[in-house]
């Protein structure tokens, strides 16, 4: 897995949440052999952790669940994996940067519990993937490298 270099979004993009950071470099990870890579531009809103989760869980944009949490709120706008797929990616993830295991599971538990109330992309999803996609052709790259 390459690093992850993101920086704080003052205004995110209008389908976005009000704290958002953005990816300032490709970032990728390797999965069963494949390559999955998010492409720098992309938004991101942190681990879906709730607030009342904070004290046992950690904050959104604990540095340990970055990683994971790019990659999995990449593959659920871009559906590169199936949703059971990108949740035990997300859970692996989690493991690789040292979330203790019980931690993990219970990110896991919660995306496989409530995933599906954001797995299907809407109107804003949609918009917001069209204008990335320009962004990325925009900086002389390829939307395909992204599954875009």
């Amino acid at each position: 897995m390459s690093n992850l270099y993101v920086f704080p979004v003052i205004e995110p993009h209008n389908s976005k949440l009000d704290e958002a950071y953005e990816v300032a470099e490709d970032f990728g990870t390797v999965n069963q052999g494949t390559a999955i890579w998010v492409p720098k531009f992309f938004q991101y809103d942190g681990a879906s952790v709730p607030s009342a989760a904070y004290s046992i869980i950690g904050t959104p944009f604990n540095p340990r669940f970055m990683k994971a949490a790019v990659i999995h709120d990449w593959l659920y706008y871009t559906h590169l994996l199936s949703r059971s797929d990108a949740d035990q990616l997300f859970y692996e993830l989690l493991r690789e940067s040292d979330v203790s295991k019980v931690k993990a599971i219970l990110m896991r538990e919660a995306v496989e519990a409530f995933g599906h109330l954001y797995w299907e992309n809407n109107d804003d999803d949609l918009q917001y993937l069209s204008d990335l996609k320009t962004m990325i052709q925009n900086d002389n790259r390829q939307p395909s490298k992204y599954g875009l």
